[in-house]
């Protein structure tokens, strides 16, 4: 009934609930999707790994179809009775009988086989197994006769058996030209046609349970074979699941795609043996059978932890709020109205804003001017005034001991930019508050806003030693403020002094012990350090300027590793010198990165301004680790640029030389040393540089560039000699040997073999 109240009266209380609970609700909302995101991709993505793994498996099968395919073409060839056959230049019928038998013969070792025929084109003989007749075979054959550019061909078509008056059957047909390798006559032709079937059945041997179609096809999106039969020599190129396959450049993948309106996986290997395709469409709700059941858990879960979420808000809106209504009640505002005023709704920022106004201005009425006066003259005795205040604080302050705490807000400029003029006053306020709150039972006070974020602490203990309670009061402090504001505190104690005359020197002792924060971090309360032998050491420590030559030279090196490791090296014995003195070598090394990078390194106005205005926020900065990181920043960001500088030149330098080699390759004392000279750089650097921009070394590109001029005067009768030592190669063995080696053909046989290439085309 309390919280209802407060729900439907108080804005504050309202709107604070509302955040928290909308804040657990997308965070929920948030984890749970991308929960269940995570787990759809991974299982999506380790079904399309097995999948591809089982078409890895089953493209094997072309291998094995090819090796088959080869060994009875080899025994085909191996028979005298049938190379005799096809030799002949007359039809003779007993040989074409024993041919036959052959062929028969060699069919029953192979129960996969449909039929085996052999072509002797001078004599116009063609002997098939299942009886077909040449009038039959006349357009496959007569198309290969044309063309014969290769030993081993393929094509999936229909046929009937025997002699087409029969039932249809799918088959592969494997068309064998021997002449391209052997030398029987050139009209001779080897027709091996196997069982679609056979190869089905192959690829079924490793089909997995999950698969929905299972076929293989062509380059050409022709389907060779496939689990489902009707599909044979189905032309899919127009899917467009097939052309992402067709027009991928990896030999093995997965993807998922809608097809006919359902979302499918599709997995795909391409075998090099027969530029065969092996395909896999499986649907997604097949593979992840259990995804609707876990969506339906998720979303229970969520809703559960919903829940949750709102008892957990209206337990945090009552933590957070109560600071709120105790501050209200301190300052006795008047929380609830009388019987008829329970159902006005009220704004608590509203009443302690008017509260604070109320309280200022009575307290601005109240206050002497002979107070303000104190306390101003407080502040600037702190900050060095030379006024003797003794005589003033005489009456307030009683006493031989006094001491100054120094509070300092910790990210102090990312403090202001998070909130209003009017927010800041009344952190600072608050704070003020609740330091006199928790120090007045132990101490004479004094409290002053010395500067934005700075708050002094005039103390008067009893004694020449603070007694234990300070450090656990002090640790109250900074717990309450972190819960209240988000905010954290530094605390400096100054050393305790025997009168009023020499709080200057607490406050200075309380502002150097403030100032370690640079070195040890936020956060922290210091006490007074005793003076020790090193400290003049301290103060006159060295300038690091081995670590900041290193660092110069490491950035215009472009080397940010090496550069990263000379600003650690230089914080690092930044660290070992006193506050005033680290300042003074981080604002010297600021200025001396300025200086080299506006006048030599690399002319980068961009990176001048960036020291530039690091230099100028160099005083905002509260801690060492915060400079070292934003150095970092900008050394990473100058070798960024003088290594892209770097990147350009070497490219320059290499396109450079690829011009002057396609322009003079056929010089014969063109070399990498020579070439070093030419561009003014060493021999190893120039091919280190030259091999990383082309990716070749440079006799490679040398000998590319010369075997491609080669191969285009091969085409030409000029000697091949002369060839040679037109293209800078006098060494003609040599000259054999790099255009094998490049061409898998000798110079003589790729001369022999383009003019065969012209021949058979002006005879077509």
């Amino acid at each position: 009934m309390k919280i209802r109240h407060r729900m439907l009266r108080y804005s504050v209380y309202r709107n604070m609930f509302l955040s928290f609970l909308l804040l657990t609700s997308i965070v929920i909302g948030i984890v749970c999707a991308v929960l269940f995101g995570l787990f759809s991709w991974s299982t999506a993505r380790e079904v399309g790994s097995i999948s591809e793994s089982m078409l890895q498996q089953n493209s094997f099968v072309a291998k094995v179809i090819k090796d088959q395919v080869y060994n009875i073409g080899n025994q085909v060839l191996n028979d005298k009775a049938i190379v005799t056959a096809m030799a002949d230049r007359e039809r003779d019928r007993i040989k074409e009988y024993h041919a036959a038998s052959s062929l028969n013969t060699i069919q029953a070792a192979y129960p996969f086989i449909h039929s085996i025929g052999i072509y002797n084109r001078s004599a116009g003989q063609y002997i098939n197994t299942k009886g077909v007749s040449f009038e039959e075979e006349r357009d496959n054959l007569g198309q290969l006769e044309d063309t014969r550019q290769a030993y081993f061909n393929f094509v999936p078509r229909q046929v009937r058996a025997p002699g087409y008056g029969g039932s249809e059957a799918n088959v592969l047909t494997f068309f064998l030209l021997p002449s391209y390798y052997t030398q029987l006559p050139s009209g001779g032709i080897i027709v091996i046609n196997i069982n679609e079937q056979y190869v089905q059945r192959l690829i079924g041997g490793y089909k997995n349970n999950s698969f929905d179609s299972l076929f293989v096809m062509n380059q050409e999106g022709v389907v060779i074979t496939h689990s489902s039969s009707g599909q044979f020599m189905s032309n899919l190129s127009d899917e467009p699941y097939v052309q992402r396959i067709l027009g991928a450049e990896a030999e093995e993948g997965y993807f998922d795609m809608t097809v006919r309106g359902q979302r499918n996986l599709v997995s795909y290997v391409k075998s090099a043996e027969m530029n065969w395709v092996f395909v896999n469409v499986s649907k997604y709700e097949d593979l992840l059978f259990n995804m609707n059941a876990i969506k339906w858990w998720t979303l229970a879960i969520a809703l559960i932890m919903f829940a949750l979420s709102f008892l957990v808000s209206v337990w945090l809106t009552n933590q957070t709020y109560n600071p709120i209504r105790n501050l209200l009640d301190k300052m006795a505002v008047q929380f609830s109205g009388g019987p008829g005023q329970r159902s006005i709704r009220v704004n608590e920022f509203d009443l302690l804003q008017t509260k604070f106004a109320d309280d200022a201005e009575r307290l601005s009425a109240m206050e002497s001017a002979l107070s303000v006066a104190k306390r101003a003259e407080l502040l600037n005795y702190f900050k060095g005034s030379q006024v003797d205040l003794s005589n003033q604080f005489a009456m307030d302050w009683e006493g031989r001991h006094f001491a100054v705490v120094l509070i300092a807000i910790d990210s102090l400029e990312q403090f202001r930019k998070g909130n209003t003029e009017q927010t800041q006053s009344l952190v600072h306020f608050s704070i003020c508050n609740i330091s006199e709150e928790l120090l007045s039972g132990l101490f004479k006070l004094k409290l002053l806003i010395i500067e934005e974020g700075e708050i002094g602490i005039l103390l008067q203990p009893e004694e020449d030693r603070f007694p234990p309670q300070l450090h656990e009061l002090l640790h109250e402090l900074k717990s309450k403020v972190g819960a209240y504001f988000k905010l954290s505190l530094t605390i400096g104690i100054g050393g305790i002094v025997p009168n009023i005359k020499q709080i200057r020197e607490s406050y200075l002792t309380a502002k150097s012990s403030s100032r370690r924060r640079f070195f040890e971090g936020k956060g922290r309360i210091f006490e007074p350090l005793h003076e020790t032998a090193d400290a003049a050491a301290r103060a006159d420590r060295p300038y690091p300027d081995k670590p900041e030559k290193r660092l110069l030279e490491a950035i215009r090196a472009g080397q940010h590793s090496k550069a990263a490791a000379e600003i650690d090296q230089f914080v690092k014995e930044l660290y070992a010198a006193d506050y005033q003195r680290a300042l003074f070598c981080l604002n010297q090394l600021a200025s001396t990165l300025y200086k080299q990078l506006s006048a030599g390194i690399a002319k980068d106005d961009t990176g001048a301004d960036l020291l530039l205005r690091f230099f100028q926020s160099l005083p905002a900065f509260e801690t060492l680790a915060e400079i070292s990181e934003e150095l970092h920043r900008i050394v990473q960001q100058l070798c960024e640029r003088q290594e892209a500088a770097t990147s350009n030149q070497s490219k320059a330098v290499a396109d450079r030389i690829c011009a002057y080699v396609a322009e003079h390759y056929a010089r014969a004392d063109l070399s990498l040393e020579w070439m070093a000279g030419e561009v003014g750089l060493s021999r190893g650097y120039l091919g280190k540089l030259f091999k990383a921009q082309t990716g070749m070394s440079f006799n490679d590109y040398l000998n590319s560039v010369r075997m491609e001029e080669a191969r285009e005067l091969l085409r030409t009768d000029e000697p091949i000699g002369a060839i040679s030592e037109r293209v800078g190669i006098f060494n003609t063995t040599y000259f054999y040997t790099l255009f094998k080696k490049r061409y898998q053909l000798s110079p003589a046989q790729y001369r022999a073999q383009m003019s065969k290439n012209v021949k058979d085309s002006a005879d077509n």
